[in-house]
């Protein structure tokens, strides 16, 4: 999202809870059960959450101040979903409001450059195939929208292609062997592994070989080494988290790390050019 793009959605969050907050104060009784209260505060939560939440830390924004209003969305959102007391909603949005714009708009405003998490993203198109930069064009254009765990997993898409790639150039049927003979180690690192596998194609690779067992048949093979397997892996847990469901955000310091280790370990290496 552009800096234009941030101090609209602000603004039009700010202006959404004010005009709530004096919706919910002018109703009688002690109970909230307008359902038009009930989906402005949803709607409110979401353009939050969906919005304004990844991003805000690569605009000048620190993560304790992004913490501050997390739960304070949080609250609205559930607020929001069940008929709630008029204190608790008019209590909410009234902390919300009051210290929005010293905290959020205003540092957005002083904000100089680019945002911190895609000043330098788009680097690894340099080493991308032409196949691998569709995926990677689409994983950027997620992250500059704020969709961060949408960039995350097709990120990790082109680099999965790129090892699956590379597994085919250098022969299945080695792939295989490599498999087999860690299967067979009784102890050391490689002991636990208990999978050999019988691929023939890209096609069965890709089907029937998880990304988890991938890395450890790469190491194995010396493709990688330890240290690399353990930073893939980081990524592909990463991938993991943004695929499901749950509460561990994916920040802009995270999206940076994560492109900068795949570019690194797999579209940079010497052992995986194609």
């Amino acid at each position: 999202m552009k800096k234009d793009e941030i101090l609209a959605s602000l603004r039009a969050l700010e202006e959404g809870t004010t005009s709530l907050r004096d919706t919910v104060s002018d109703l009688k009784g002690t109970v909230v059960f307008s359902e038009a209260v009930k989906s402005e505060g949803q709607r409110l939560s979401r353009l939050w959450f969906e919005g304004l939440d990844a991003v805000l830390t690569g605009f000048g924004i620190d993560e304790a101040t992004v913490e501050k209003y997390r739960p304070l969305f949080a609250k609205l959102l559930n607020l929001s979903l069940k008929s709630s007391w008029r204190a608790t909603y008019v209590r909410v949005l009234t902390e919300t409001l009051r210290d929005y714009k010293d905290d959020l708009v205003a540092p957005v405003m002083r904000f100089a450059g680019e945002p911190k998490f895609s000043k330098d993203l788009d680097k690894i198109l340099q080493d991308a195939t032409e196949e691998e930069s569709e995926y990677l064009v689409e994983a950027l254009g997620c992250a500059e929208r704020g969709y961060l765990r949408a960039s995350v997993v097709l990120g990790w898409s082109a680099a999965v292609d790129r090892m699956h790639r590379i597994v085919e150039k250098l022969g299945f049927a080695e792939f295989n062997k490599k498999s087999a003979e860690m299967k067979g180690k009784k102890g050391g690192r490689y002991g636990k592994f208990n999978k050999a596998f019988n691929v023939g194609s890209l096609t069965e690779l890709r089907a029937t070989v998880f990304d988890n067992d991938l890395l450890w048949v790469l190491e194995y093979w010396g493709l990688i080494d330890a240290n690399q397997h353990e930073r893939l892996q980081l990524c592909f847990t990463m991938r993991n988290n943004s695929a499901h469901p749950g509460e561990a955000p994916i920040t802009p310091e995270n999206l940076a790390s994560f492109y900068s280790d795949i570019r690194q370990i797999v579209f940079r290496n010497k052992k995986f050019q194609l």
